[in-house]
C-alpha cells in the first residue's frame, strides 16, 4: 500500500501536479520525511519538467500545419531506384514485384503508381467513409508518408492535406505522387511538396473516374464524354438511335465514336480515343422498400462501372482495360484497343504518331500491357486461340508506318 502511495506521489511530482493537503495529513512521520526529501530533490532539479516539443499555432492547442517545403524534403529522403519495378493490380490493392502491399490502418481502396520511379499513392479506409492518403516509393525502407485525410459524404469528397489545403469534389483519384480531386469537367491536381494545379477539360467531357495510367509523370489525364440524362448528346429519340448506331459501328470497326480523350494538364492538348461509352455500366437499385410480393420502390438507381465480371474475370470491354498510358522518360506512350475490338494501337503522345500493333478482323478478345523493369513497354494480345506479344512498343513506334488517316492531337 505504501509503495503504491509513494508511486502516486512520484507521478504527481514529475507531472507537477500538487499533492492535496488531506493526503499529507494521513502520512506517517516516515512517509512525511520521504515526501520532504523528494520535494527537496525536485527543487534541486533531480526531476526536471518534461518538455513536449510540439509547435503550436497562435490558437492555443492547435498544431502548426506542415509547409510544402518541409513535405518536399521528406520525400527527397526516399531512396531512388536503380531500375523500375513491376506493379500488379488487384481488386483489393496492388503488388510490387509479386509481393502484395497492404496498409495496417485500413483497406486500400484506390491507388496510382509509376513503374519507373516506383512512386505510389493510395487511399486507405480507416472507418466507414473516412480515409487516409499516403504516398511512398517501392522497395524503400521508409514508411509511406501521410499526405492528407479524406471523408466521403454521399457523392462528395472532402480532402484536407497535412499542409492545410482543402478540396471538395465528386471524384478522388490517387496518382503516383499526390492525387486528383475532380468536379465534372474541372479539377485540381495536388502534388505533395509542390502544390496545386488547376485542370480544365472541354465542356463536353468529364474527368474519368478510373485512370489506367500515371498522371503525375506523363502529364495526361483521361476524359470521358458527358452524356445527357437520356445517355446521348443529342437529347432526343433520334439522337439516341443515332448514338446507338454509332456505337455499333465503332464496335465492329466502322466509323468512330470518340467518347474518350487524353488531356495534357499543362498544355491543354487533347488526344481523342475511338472507344465508346456503351456497355461499361450496369445498374443497381438501392434504398428500396418492398411494397408487395413483386414490387419494390427504390429511392436511388446507382450506376457503377464494373471492371470485373461476376466470375472475377476482367471486363475487357471496359475503357479501363482498353486505354492505358505509360511514362517513358520524356516520351509518354498510349496503348489502346480502338476501332471496336479489331485493332490495338500505340501512340506517341508527344508527336501524335500512331501505329497499329495488332489487327484482327474477327476481333481481339483482350490484351495486357505492362512496363518492364528496364522501361520497355510490352503488349500481349489474345488473337483467337493464341496469344501474340510485342516486346518493345517504343521501338515499333519508330519503325512502323504512321496511320495516315488518324489525327491524334487537337488543341482545345
Amino acid at each position: 500500500m505504501k509503495i503504491r502511495f509513494i508511486a502516486t506521489i512520484l507521478t504527481a511530482l514529475i507531472s507537477s501536479q500538487p499533492v492535496q493537503a488531506q493526503n499529507v495529513d494521513h502520512l506517517t512521520p516516515a512517509q512525511q520525511r520521504q515526501l520532504l526529501t523528494l520535494l527537496l530533490k525536485q527543487q534541486a532539479g533531480s526531476f526536471p519538467q518534461t518538455q513536449i516539443a510540439v509547435q503550436q499555432s497562435p490558437v492555443l492547442g492547435v498544431p502548426l500545419q506542415r509547409s510544402e517545403a518541409n513535405l518536399a524534403s521528406e520525400f527527397r529522403l526516399l531512396r531512388n531506384l536503380t531500375e523500375g519495378v513491376q506493379f500488379e493490380r488487384f481488386r483489393d490493392g496492388f503488388a510490387i514485384n509479386g509481393r502484395r502491399y497492404i496498409d495496417p490502418e485500413g483497406k486500400i481502396t484506390a491507388y496510382g503508381f509509376d513503374a519507373q520511379s516506383g512512386d505510389f499513392t493510395y487511399l486507405a479506409e480507416t472507418n466507414p467513409g473516412q480515409f487516409i492518403l499516403k504516398a511512398g516509393r517501392a522497395l524503400s525502407p521508409n514508411d509511406p508518408i501521410t499526405i492528407g485525410n479524406a471523408q466521403k459524404n454521399g457523392a462528395q469528397w472532402n480532402v484536407s492535406t497535412v499542409t492545410g489545403k482543402k478540396f471538395t469534389g465528386y471524384r478522388l483519384i490517387p496518382s503516383s505522387r499526390g492525387f486528383i480531386i475532380a468536379r465534372e469537367n474541372t479539377g485540381f491536381r495536388y502534388v505533395p511538396g509542390s502544390g496545386t494545379t488547376n485542370i480544365i477539360a472541354p465542356e463536353s467531357f468529364s474527368i474519368a473516374a478510373l485512370q489506367n495510367g500515371d498522371i503525375s509523370n506523363t502529364g495526361y489525364i483521361l476524359l470521358e464524354r458527358t452524356p445527357t440524362s437520356n445517355g446521348t448528346q443529342q437529347g432526343n429519340s433520334f439522337g439516341a438511335l443515332f448514338s446507338s448506331v454509332q456505337a455499333l459501328g465503332s464496335l465492329v470497326g466502322i466509323g468512330k465514336k470518340e467518347d474518350y480523350a487524353l488531356l495534357n494538364v499543362d498544355s491543354n492538348l487533347l488526344v481523342p480515343i475511338n472507344v465508346s461509352l456503351d456497355d461499361k455500366q450496369i445498374q443497381v437499385m438501392s434504398d428500396c422498400k418492398q411494397r408487395n410480393y413483386v414490387y419494390a420502390r427504390c429511392a436511388h438507381m446507382d450506376s457503377f462501372e464494373s471492371l470485373f465480371q461476376a466470375n472475377g474475370m476482367k471486363n475487357m470491354t471496359h475503357y479501363f482495360w482498353r486505354i492505358t498510358w505509360f511514362n517513358v522518360p520524356g516520351r509518354p506512350i498510349l496503348v489502346s484497343q480502338e476501332s471496336g475490338l479489331s485493332k490495338i494501337s500505340a501512340t506517341d503522345l508527344n508527336s501524335g504518331k500512331k501505329v497499329i500493333l495488332f489487327d484482327r478482323a474477327m476481333g481481339i478478345a483482350g490484351f495486357s500491357a505492362k512496363q518492364e523493369m528496364n522501361g520497355k513497354i510490352s503488349v500481349t494480345a489474345q488473337m483467337g486461340l493464341s496469344n501474340e506479344s510485342k516486346n518493345d512498343v517504343v521501338a515499333l513506334l519508330d519503325i512502323l508506318p504512321l496511320i495516315a488517316e488518324e489525327s491524334t492531337i487537337k488543341a482545345q
